[in-house]
Protein backbone atom coordinates (compact mmCIF):
# COMPACT_ATOMS: atom_id res chain seq x y z
CA UNK A 1 0.00 0.00 0.00
CA UNK A 2 1.41 3.40 -1.00
CA UNK A 3 0.18 6.49 0.79
CA UNK A 4 1.06 9.83 -0.70
CA UNK A 5 1.09 12.88 1.44
CA UNK A 6 2.04 16.44 0.81
CA UNK A 7 3.19 18.82 3.46
CA UNK A 8 1.27 22.00 4.06
CA UNK A 9 3.00 24.80 2.25
CA UNK A 10 3.05 28.52 2.82
CA UNK A 11 1.74 30.77 1.29
CA UNK A 12 -1.79 29.48 1.72
CA UNK A 13 -3.65 32.31 -0.05
CA UNK A 14 -3.16 35.11 -2.56
CA UNK A 15 -3.34 37.50 0.41
CA UNK A 16 -0.30 35.73 1.93
CA UNK A 17 1.62 36.35 -1.30
CA UNK A 18 0.59 40.02 -1.38
CA UNK A 19 1.44 40.61 2.30
CA UNK A 20 4.90 39.15 1.84
CA UNK A 21 5.49 41.00 -1.42
CA UNK A 22 4.40 44.31 0.11
CA UNK A 23 6.44 43.68 3.27
CA UNK A 24 9.80 45.16 4.13
CA UNK A 25 11.77 42.55 2.15
CA UNK A 26 9.48 42.47 -0.89
CA UNK A 27 10.01 38.75 -1.30
CA UNK A 28 8.01 35.54 -1.25
CA UNK A 29 9.23 32.05 -2.03
CA UNK A 30 7.65 28.63 -2.34
CA UNK A 31 8.04 25.26 -3.99
CA UNK A 32 6.37 24.99 -7.41
CA UNK A 33 4.17 22.02 -8.25
CA UNK A 34 7.07 20.59 -10.28
CA UNK A 35 9.34 20.64 -7.20
CA UNK A 36 11.38 23.68 -8.25
CA UNK A 37 12.07 26.59 -5.93
CA UNK A 38 10.15 29.69 -6.99
CA UNK A 39 10.74 33.27 -5.86
CA UNK A 40 8.76 36.48 -6.46
CA UNK A 41 10.64 39.67 -5.64
CA UNK A 42 9.75 43.35 -5.68
CA UNK A 43 12.60 45.71 -6.53
CA UNK A 44 13.70 47.80 -3.57
CA UNK A 45 14.60 50.79 -5.74
CA UNK A 46 13.29 52.57 -8.83
CA UNK A 47 12.18 51.56 -11.37
CA UNK A 48 9.65 49.41 -9.55
CA UNK A 49 9.48 45.94 -11.03
CA UNK A 50 8.59 42.40 -10.02
CA UNK A 51 10.71 39.38 -10.87
CA UNK A 52 9.61 35.74 -10.84
CA UNK A 53 12.58 33.38 -10.74
CA UNK A 54 12.33 29.59 -10.95
CA UNK A 55 15.31 27.46 -9.96
CA UNK A 56 16.04 23.84 -10.84
CA UNK A 57 15.08 21.97 -7.69
CA UNK A 58 16.48 23.90 -4.75
CA UNK A 59 19.71 24.93 -6.54
CA UNK A 60 19.64 28.73 -6.55
CA UNK A 61 22.56 28.83 -8.99
CA UNK A 62 20.58 26.97 -11.68
CA UNK A 63 17.94 29.39 -13.03
CA UNK A 64 15.27 27.68 -15.14
CA UNK A 65 13.18 30.77 -15.80
CA UNK A 66 13.33 34.44 -14.94
CA UNK A 67 10.54 36.83 -15.89
CA UNK A 68 10.46 40.55 -15.20
CA UNK A 69 7.16 42.40 -14.78
CA UNK A 70 6.75 46.19 -14.74
CA UNK A 71 4.95 48.01 -11.93
CA UNK A 72 1.79 48.02 -14.08
CA UNK A 73 2.00 44.23 -14.36
CA UNK A 74 2.03 43.60 -10.60
CA UNK A 75 -1.12 41.46 -10.61
CA UNK A 76 0.19 39.42 -13.55
CA UNK A 77 3.36 38.66 -11.57
CA UNK A 78 1.32 37.60 -8.53
CA UNK A 79 -0.94 35.42 -10.69
CA UNK A 80 2.04 33.80 -12.44
CA UNK A 81 3.62 32.96 -9.08
CA UNK A 82 0.34 31.67 -7.64
CA UNK A 83 -0.46 29.41 -10.60
CA UNK A 84 3.08 28.01 -10.67
CA UNK A 85 2.83 26.96 -7.00
CA UNK A 86 -0.53 25.29 -7.64
CA UNK A 87 -3.22 27.86 -6.96
CA UNK A 88 -6.26 27.71 -9.23
CA UNK A 89 -7.34 31.21 -10.21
Amino acid sequence: MIIQSTRAQWPHTIDDIIKSLDGVWGLVGATAVNGNLLRLERSLHEPLQYVVTEYNGSDESDVVRKQVFSADQRQEAINDFAVTIGFIL
